[in-house]
């Protein structure tokens, strides 16, 4: 019987603190390497690693010791410590280095040299072209002119002349005929090729793509444009669109309220942070004038720095200055906690952070900020209560880093394989991507780079009661949760299967009564609920010395959610009318669900014919 060696064994107290070795900066680290473990007899196991395949007798003696070298250290290090920890050991420092260095010699502890070896050996690739720069646009005109300005200021400096596709999903026609007006003026003053698609031109689009496809010509109204009238967001259907008119390509997606330049922050530096847990940084400014002239402009043309990436291998990219990773960094890291770090994972989609207005809907997040951030988000009432409404921040990484998934909407994207598609109305799309992108590319990569975007919302947005009211996730964060969370590991190597199976679980969901729904959306609710008390909790209590109107608004916080674990409301998520029952909430989870199954069933097919099309689909609109 084989058990998972990923888990924490205790072999006694340990008393008093043994003296630590003293640290050569110069010395190699070590870390063991990651497997599963099946008893011989009651002496000895067999150890199978991981990553090889590679199976090794040794005695459980040998094992404890190889679980306490999980963590890149030295190999002085780790003899202290496996003298302080197995009991009967003390003693018996020379035979304890031995076993040591009989692991690795056997490759069952892995230097650092070697591990970052491993991690930069990759060919290079050759990445997909570029098909164009892909705006999503609705109703706000002036956010677009600004985002246009600065679009021409870029083109007049690299004179880069790429291709724009302004995906105009625009409920009123003044809007889009000023949208029109902006890009004809766009056009003049830079001479790059452009393209709009409107509420017209995307009537025409689905119409050829039903007559293609004829099998998903029934979900394509819902997948592409506002079929229903829906009030809700809908940048799903944009992002959709992109997707379709880049497939076999890369892409570059923006919002109307995005503004270059790209801009370091001053903390930034070079080189990938190994560590999946890295904490972001959080700035707040007095205002946005503040923010957006906050950091330093990128250098060089911004998007190649994000095309650099998009498409290419880990392994190429860490092999480089800009991109390397410090032996120092990967200090107290176990190897488990770095499987991503694979040197031929594909680079999917590269992130960023952004100065201005707040990519979030909710601040709970505030509440959750180290100790340093934290300090400047209360430094006093005034500036407390100005910061709650996110107005003006800075958010990102200090360093880049490679996530299997991420929250926000990518810059670049690597359409050259098949990118699922994501849910056209509600907000949380982005999320909901990143996630089934995942699902489908196991062992792909996100790369998130050290720089940000300027991102000024149409006007301030009241934030604070959102985050200060119950917990209440959108869809879109409910088939996150489920597809992290819930779903079964899949064996399928085809992404197109995978969606498949996916499509499956989520009509499952709906398959169920109405009794089976409503308790389905509780127990959700409940986790996403008790999930936060406990790490709010965890703030409080480590933050004694806070300010009062930050202790009053975690505890209210709290309480809030608190109430809302024992209230017998119905299990309404964010998106849901306030008014909903039990029963509607039951038919929402139904039909949301199986609207969602026929788009991931319906994606591959209409993907693999935009593939074959190329850019004749594009020149069509």
């Amino acid at each position: 019987m084989s058990t998972d060696l990923d888990y924490e064994i205790n072999y006694g107290s340990l008393g008093a603190t043994p003296a630590q070795p003293r640290v050569d900066p110069n010395a190699l680290l070590y870390a063991s390497e990651d497997g599963v473990v099946a008893s011989l007899s009651n002496n000895e196991c067999i150890f199978q690693v991981k990553r090889s395949g590679e199976t090794h007798v040794m005695t459980f003696q040998v094992l404890q010791s190889l679980d306490q070298s999980r963590e890149f250290r030295t190999l002085d290090e780790h003899v202290a410590r496996i003298l302080a920890t197995i009991p009967g050991l003390q003693s018996q420092r020379e035979g304890v280095a031995r076993v040591l260095e009989g692991l690795t010699s056997r490759g069952l502890l892995v230097s650092d040299h070697e591990f970052l070896q491993r991690v930069t050996t990759a060919a290079p690739r050759v990445p997909a072209a570029l098909r164009a720069v892909f705006i999503r646009a609705s109703d706000r005109p002036e956010q677009l002119a600004h985002l246009l300005d600065s679009l021409a200021d870029y083109e007049r400096r690299f004179r880069a002349n790429r291709h724009y596709v302004l995906l105009d999903d625009s409920a009123s026609r003044d809007a889009a005929n000023r949208h029109r007006d902006l890009l004809r003026e766009f056009a003049r003053a830079t001479g790059c090729k452009l393209t709009y698609l409107g509420s017209a031109e995307r009537e025409r689009l689905i119409e050829k793509l039903a007559r293609a496809v004829p099998k998903v010509a029934a979900i394509l109204p819902h997948l592409l444009a506002n079929a229903g009238g829906n009030t809700r967001f809908g940048g799903g259907r944009a992002w959709n669109m992109a997707l379709l008119l880049s497939a076999g390509a890369r892409l570059v997606l923006l919002d109307d309220d995005h503004r270059l330049p790209l801009r370091r922050p001053e903390a930034a530096r070079a080189g990938l942070d190994p560590n999946p847990s890295a904490a972001p940084y959080t700035h707040f400014y007095r205002n946005i004038e503040n923010a957006l002239a906050a950091g330093e402009e990128v250098d060089g043309d911004p998007f190649d720095l994000h095309l650099e990436a998009a498409g290419q291998s880990l392994g190429a990219l860490a092999s480089g200055a800009r991109y390397a990773i410090e032996r120092s960094s990967l200090r107290g890291l176990a190897v488990s906690r770095l499987d991503h770090l694979r040197g031929d994972a594909p680079i999917r989609a590269t992130q960023q952070g952004s100065y201005g207005s707040s990519r979030t809907e909710s601040g709970t997040w505030l509440y959750q900020l180290p100790a340093v951030d934290r300090a400047e988000f209360v430094r006093d009432r005034g500036s407390y209560l100005r910061n709650v409404e996110l107005g003006s921040i800075g958010y990102g990484y200090a360093q880049a880093r490679a996530t299997s998934a991420t929250t926000f909407t990518p810059f670049a994207l690597d359409n050259s394989v098949l990118l699922p598609c994501t849910n056209p109305i509600g907000r949380g799309e982005d999320a909901l991507f990143s996630r089934v992108t995942e699902l489908c590319h196991p062992g792909a990569l996100m790369l998130e780079l050290p720089v940000a975007i300027g991102h000024v919302q149409e006007g301030q947005r009241k934030r604070s009661p959102h985050t200060l009211g119950t917990h209440t996730p959108r869809f879109n964060y409910f088939v996150s949760d489920f597809v992290q969370r819930q779903l079964p590991e899949f064996n399928a190597e085809d992404p197109a299967q995978r969606l498949s199976l996916l499509a499956a679980h989520l009509r499952d969901i709906g398959a169920a009564s109405e009794t089976g729904c409503v308790r389905q959306l509780q127990e959700y609710l409940a986790y996403a609920r008790a999930d936060l008390i406990e790490r709010l909790q965890h703030q409080y209590d480590g933050a004694p010395d806070a300010p009062i109107y930050w202790q009053a608004d975690v505890r209210s916080i709290i309480e809030a959610n608190g109430r809302a674990l024992i209230d017998k409301a119905p299990p309404r998520l964010g998106d849901w009318p306030e008014a909903a029952d039990n029963a509607s909430c039951a038919k929402l989870l139904r039909d949301e669900t199986a609207q969602l199954a026929a788009s991931y069933d319906s994606w591959p097919a209409l993907w693999a014919y935009a593939r074959e099309q190329g850019e004749r689909l594009l020149g069509a609109i």
